[in-house]
């Protein structure tokens, strides 16, 4: 190629110039050379912003990464919007970070089919729609004291947590007089365990004690009945022959049985049955599930 003038040059730095805006700031000087020697012919014709584009994947990528964690949290503040705290009294009546997270976890799958929960979700869902003040750790070392409640799944560098039936069972027992907690039945074994290493004379003193106190156990069993075999028994006298809603289920028990069942417990008893076939569900204009017998 002839020698440059003053006017070429000039021309040649401009073309070189626009060339190099065409790429990110910080490889600007890399890009404005290699137009210059593509331009004066001074390299073979590569094929132009290799590198550039290389780092557009990275970019690309960085900002897939970025996204991800806002898409989780867009879905977090929906769940957070669309639970109505009102409907769910027991959560913030209960007094453990136990109880308060497995409801949580039930609130989630039966009403909004979001099956399993971080113990961040958890804990942001309380604090946030509940008012109820607790933390990721909190909830993490309670959910993961309860193995046989909730099944825990890897979710990225954590872990997810979901009810299982026995924590459906555990909340429907919840207010029951004899209920027993997960670690209070611990307890219970672990005592039981120390009795056999007793003497001969201790054993036969507490078989009198025992059989003294017969009577006295017996008699709470008797009464004592959970919300689900209360509506069984509703169920046999045809109650359910009409759809019902849960409120009204809870009216009738409570006026024409002598039951008090929290909303919460006749809910999860009602929604086994459903899972056992033993009642469906439908939901009407109002947003609430109406409870019938399905027909034979």
């Amino acid at each position: 190629m002839g020698k440059k003038t003053v006017p070429d040059l000039k021309e040649l730095f401009k073309q070189a110039s626009e060339i190099a805006q065409q790429v990110p700031e910080s490889m600007q000087e890399a890009a404005f050379n290699r137009a210059i020697d593509l331009l004066t012919g001074g390299a073979e014709s590569a094929p132009q912003a290799e590198q550039p584009s290389t780092q557009t994947v990275k970019e690309k990528k960085a900002a897939k990464k970025s996204t991800q964690p806002e898409r989780e949290d867009s879905s977090l503040d929906d769940l957070v919007s669309a639970i109505d705290s009102t409907q769910h009294p027991g959560v913030t009546s209960a007094t453990k970070v136990l109880d308060r997270s497995l409801m949580i976890l039930q609130i989630a799958l039966t009403d909004h089919d979001k099956d399993g929960l971080t113990p961040s979700e958890i804990a942001k869902i309380l604090t946030e729609k509940f008012r109820v003040g607790t933390t990721r750790a909190a909830v993490s070392m309670a959910l993961g004291n309860a193995t046989t409640l909730v099944n825990r799944v890897k979710d990225g560098p954590g872990y997810k947590y979901r009810i299982m039936a026995p924590g459906d069972e555990y909340l429907a027992h919840l207010d029951e007089p004899d209920s027993v907690s997960p670690s209070s039945a611990k307890k219970s074994r672990k005592k039981k365990v120390t009795t056999k290493s007793a003497t001969t004379k201790k054993q036969s003193s507490k078989k009198k004690s025992k059989t003294s106190n017969k009577s006295n156990v017996s008699q709470p069993k008797k009464s004592a009945i959970g919300p689900k075999a209360a509506v069984s028994t509703l169920m046999e006298s045809g109650y359910f022959s009409t759809a019902r809603t849960g409120p009204e289920v809870q009216a009738y028990l409570k006026s024409k049985r002598g039951f008090h069942f929290g909303t919460d417990q006749l809910r999860l008893a009602m929604l086994r049955l459903v899972r056992e076939e033993k009642l469906e569900r439908d939901e009407n204009d109002d947003g609430q599930y109406e409870y019938k017998q399905p027909k034979p």
